[in-house]
C-alpha cells in the first residue's frame, strides 16, 4: 500500500464541521502536534498514529473517533482511507486521552442530510382537504383572469387611440363584433367604449388579484398550521436525549423556519413565479400575434438573458450577504458579552479595549454591507442594461416596419406597454430566486430534523397498561452511554430489583451511579440495552406510553416549570382540576403562604424555566403538581434536596401519608429521607452492593454510612459557605 510522502494541511471549522489535517504524513506513520482552537475551548493534538488495514490506533493519546462518509464497505470506521487528501468530520467527537478533553457539537449538526424527492416537498405543500384544493383551483382561475385583463389593457388603449385617428374599422375589433350581433354604437361614442374597456380592464385585473390572494392566503396560512402541529407532535416523539444535547434555540430556530419556508415557497409559487410565467407566455403569444415572431423571439432572449444575469448575481450577492450577516452577528454577540460583562471590564478598566475589539467588528461589517450594496448596484445597472437594449431593438424593429408600411403605429404602443407590463415583475426575480433558495435551505433542515427516527417509540400492537397492584420489577438491566465502541460509560450493570406493591424503597450510591437513570427507565425515556423492566408483570416496552406515563408521578430534583401561572404549572399534570384543588395540593406541599404572598397569587408568572422562584420553592410546586396528579405509582427524585430541614421534615411526613398505600421509589441524599423508606437499596457502580432496612444498614458500618457520613460532611459545609 502506497502513500504519499507529505500531506500540508491544517485544521478548520465550517458551520460547525470540524475539519482535522494532519502534516508530515510519511508512508504510513502520522507525527504530528497542533494547537486547536473553537471558541475559547483550546485542545492541543499529539498524535503518532500508525495506519493499518484502513485504521489508526492512538499509541499514546487515546484516540480519535472519525465518522466519514467514504463510499467504501462499512459506512462508519476509524482512520483515514490513503489516496484522498482531505478528511472532513462532520461533528464528530474528538477525545484526547480519552476523558481528558472531548469536543461535542450540536446534536443538530450531526443529522444526515438527505434528499427528499418531488412527492415529499409536494406532500407537506399540497393541501389533503377539498376545501383548500377548490381554494387552490379558484386561485388560479383568478389568476388567469387577472393576466388575461392586464394584457388586454394596451390593446384597448391602442384600439382608442385608432379610434380617434381611423375609422372604427380599423380599430381593436370589438366594435365590428358588437354591430354583428345587433349592438350598434354611434361613432362619437366609440373612444368612450374603448376608454372603459381600459379603465375596466385595469380594475378587473386588481379585483381578480385581490381575489386570487385572499382566497390562497387562506390555503397557505392553513398549510402552515397543520404541518406545524404535525411536525410539533413528531419533535416531543424525538428522544429525550435527543433534545437534551441539542441546543433549544436551534431547534426552535429551524422548527420555525422550517415552517415559514413551506409558508414562503407556497406564496413565491403561487403569487409570484407562477403569475411571472403565465405573463411571460400570454404577452410571447400576443407579439407573436399582433407585431410578428421576430419581438417575440427578441423579447424572449431579453427575458432568458435577464433570468440568467439576475440568476448568476444573486448566487454571488446570497455570499456576501452571508458575510454581512455573519459579521452583524458577530458585532452583536461581541456587545452583548461585553454588556454581560460589564463588571468584568470595569474590574480591569478595559472600556477602551472593549470599544476597540467593537470598532474593529463594525468596520468589518461595514466592509461587508458596503459590498452588498456595490453588488446591489451592480445586479440593478446589469438587470436595465439587459431589459432597455431588449426594449430598444424590439422598437427600433417595429419603428422600421412602421415606417416602410409594413406595421401599423398601434404595434409600437403594444409593444412597449407589454415589455414594460412584463418588466415589473422581472425586477423582483432576484428576491424571488434568493428567497425559494434560502426557503429550500430551510426546509431541508427542517426535513432533517422531523425524519429523525426515535429510539424509544411504542409498538402498534401496543396496550394500555393495568395495574392491579403496582409491582415493579427490573430483570437484569443493562444499560450504557455509548461514549465510544470498545468502551461505553456503563450506568446500570445486569441490575435486578424487585419493588413489592405498596412498599417504598429508597436508592442511595454515589452522584453517576446511575440512580436518577432508572427513573427514566420507567418513564420510557430510555429503553435499556438489555434486560426487561415490568409492571404487575407486564413489560413496559409492550404497553402504549400514555397509560405507563399516567401511572407514574414524579418530584425530580431539578423542577422545570413553564413561563405560565403557578396555577397553571401546579395544575399541568390534571388540567381538569379546579383551583380548589390546586390550593390543597399547595398547602400539603407547603407553598399556599408562599404563593398567596405574591401580589398575583396562583396567577403569577414564574418567567422563563420558573426563574422568577427560588428553587426550594420550585421544588415545592414541582411537589404539589405530584400531589395533585395523585399517580398510582410515586417516583422521588432528591425531591427535597432544595428544602430546609424544617420544609423538609413537613414534607416527608406527607410523602409518607401520600405514598402509604401506593408503590413508592425514592432517590435520596439525606438520611432523613430514606428514614420513611421500608428498604434502601445501595448503588455503586451501577450495582447493587447493599440492600436492607434503613437500622440494618446503618448498624452494618459498611458502603451505606460512608456515603451518609460523606453527604452530612457536605451539608455542614455547605451551611458553613452560607
Amino acid at each position: 500500500m502506497y502513500f504519499p510522502d507529505k500531506l500540508y494541511k491544517c485544521i478548520k471549522i465550517y458551520d460547525n464541521t470540524l475539519s482535522i489535517v494532519f502534516t508530515n504524513f510519511n508512508r504510513g506513520t502520522i507525527h504530528n502536534s497542533k494547537r486547536f482552537h473553537h471558541r475559547n475551548v483550546k485542545f492541543i493534538i499529539k498524535a503518532d498514529f500508525k495506519l493499518h488495514n484502513y485504521h489508526t490506533t492512538a499509541s499514546n493519546v487515546g484516540n480519535i473517533l472519525v465518522q466519514n462518509n467514504f463510499k467504501t464497505p462499512g459506512s462508519q470506521f476509524r482512520g483515514f482511507k490513503p489516496d484522498y487528501t482531505n478528511l472532513l468530520l462532520p461533528s464528530t467527537t474528538l477525545h484526547l486521552n480519552r476523558n481528558l478533553c472531548r469536543f461535542f457539537s450540536s446534536n443538530l449538526d450531526k443529522l444526515p442530510t438527505k434528499k427528499y424527492g418531488l412527492s415529499k416537498i409536494m406532500s407537506l405543500l399540497w393541501p389533503s382537504d377539498t376545501r383548500s384544493k377548490l381554494r387552490i383551483l379558484f386561485s388560479m382561475v383568478f389568476l388567469l383572469s387577472a393576466k388575461l385583463s392586464l394584457i388586454s389593457v394596451p390593446l384597448f388603449l391602442t384600439s382608442l387611440i385608432n379610434s380617434i385617428i381611423k375609422p372604427p374599422n380599423d380599430s381593436f375589433g370589438i366594435i365590428p363584433k358588437l354591430e354583428m350581433v345587433g349592438v350598434s354604437f354611434p361613432e362619437m361614442y366609440i373612444p368612450y367604449v374603448y376608454l372603459f374597456g381600459f379603465v375596466f380592464s385595469k380594475i378587473s385585473s386588481s379585483l381578480f388579484n385581490e381575489l386570487r390572494n385572499s382566497l390562497f392566503s387562506t390555503v397557505t396560512e392553513r398549510s402552515a398550521r397543520e404541518n406545524a402541529s404535525k411536525m410539533f407532535m413528531n419533535i416531543h416523539n424525538l428522544d429525550i436525549d435527543f433534545l437534551i444535547q441539542s441546543k433549544s434555540g436551534e431547534v426552535s430556530a429551524v422548527f420555525s423556519r422550517g415552517i415559514r419556508a413551506i409558508s414562503q415557497i407556497l406564496r413565491i409559487t403561487v403569487f409570484q413565479v407562477v403569475p411571472v410565467i403565465l405573463e411571460f407566455s400570454l404577452v410571447t403569444a400576443l407579439l407573436c400575434y399582433k407585431v410578428g415572431p421576430m419581438i417575440a423571439t427578441i423579447s424572449s432572449l431579453t427575458v432568458i438573458l435577464y433570468l440568467l444575469f439576475t440568476t448568476l448575481v444573486t448566487r454571488r450577492r446570497m455570499i456576501i450577504r452571508k458575510e454581512m450577516a455573519d459579521a452583524d452577528r458577530k458585532a452583536s454577540g461581541l456587545f452583548l458579552d461585553s454588556i454581560t460583562n460589564a463588571e468584568a471590564v470595569r474590574y480591569y478598566n478595559s472600556q477602551i479595549k472593549e470599544l476597540e475589539r467593537y470598532s474593529n467588528q463594525q468596520m468589518d461589517y461595514e466592509k461587508h454591507s458596503v459590498d452588498v450594496q456595490k453588488s446591489l448596484a451592480f445586479l440593478n445597472f446589469g438587470q436595465q442594461f439587459i431589459f432597455n437594449c431588449g426594449l430598444f431593438l424590439s422598437l427600433f424593429l417595429t419603428l422600421g416596419d412602421i415606417t416602410k408600411g409594413l406595421a401599423k403605429f398601434d404595434n409600437f404602443i403594444i409593444v412597449n406597454t407589454l415589455l414594460f407590463q412584463i418588466g415589473v415583475p422581472l425586477n423582483m426575480i432576484g428576491t424571488m430566486y434568493r428567497e425559494v433558495k434560502l426557503s429550500f435551505i430551510d426546509l431541508q433542515k427542517f426535513l432533517d430534523l422531523v425524519g429523525v427516527k426515535p429510539k424509544v417509540y411504542e409498538l402498534p400492537e401496543a396496550k394500555d397498561l393495568v395495574l392491579s397492584q403496582g409491582k415493579i420489577e427490573f430483570k437484569n438491566v443493562n444499560y450504557f452511554y455509548p461514549t465510544t465502541e470498545n468502551d461505553p460509560h456503563i450506568i446500570l450493570d445486569d441490575f435486578s430489583l424487585t419493588i413489592p406493591p405498596g412498599k417504598t424503597i429508597a436508592i442511595v450510591g454515589d452522584s453517576g451511579s446511575g440512580k436518577s437513570t432508572i427513573c427514566k427507565l420507567l418513564f420510557r425515556f430510555y429503553d435499556p440495552n438489555s434486560g426487561s423492566i415490568l409492571i404487575d408483570g407486564q413489560d413496559i416496552k409492550t404497553v402504549t406510553l400514555k397509560s405507563l406515563r399516567n401511572t407514574l408521578g414524579i418530584v425530580p430534583q431539578d423542577v422545570v416549570l413553564f413561563n405560565e401561572s403557578i396555577a397553571f404549572n401546579i395544575s399541568y399534570g390534571k388540567p381538569d382540576a379546579t383551583l380548589d384543588d390546586v390550593m390543597r395540593a399547595s398547602k400539603l406541599a407547603g407553598i399556599h403562604d408562599t404563593i398567596m404572598g405574591f401580589p398575583d397569587g396562583y396567577d403569577t408568572i414564574v418567567g422563563e424555566r420558573g426563574m422568577m422562584l427560588s428553587g426550594g420553592e420550585k421544588q415545592r410546586i414541582g411537589i404539589a403538581r405530584c400531589f395533585l396528579k395523585d399517580p398510582q405509582i410515586l417516583l422521588f427524585d432528591e425531591a427535597t434536596s432544595s428544602l430546609d430541614f424544617k420544609a423538609e421534615s413537613q414534607i416527608i411526613k406527607t410523602f409518607k401519608e401520600m405514598g402509604s398505600n401506593k408503590t413508592t421509589l425514592m432517590i435520596a441524599h439525606r438520611l432523613s429521607s430514606m428514614l420513611i423508606a421500608d428498604e434502601i437499596v445501595v448503588f455503586h457502580k451501577g450495582k447493587i452492593v447493599e440492600m436492607g432496612t434503613p437500622l440494618e444498614l446503618w448498624n452494618k458500618t459498611g458502603y451505606f454510612r460512608q456515603i451518609v457520613n460523606s453527604f452530612n460532611l457536605k451539608s455542614k459545609s455547605d451551611e458553613t459557605t452560607r
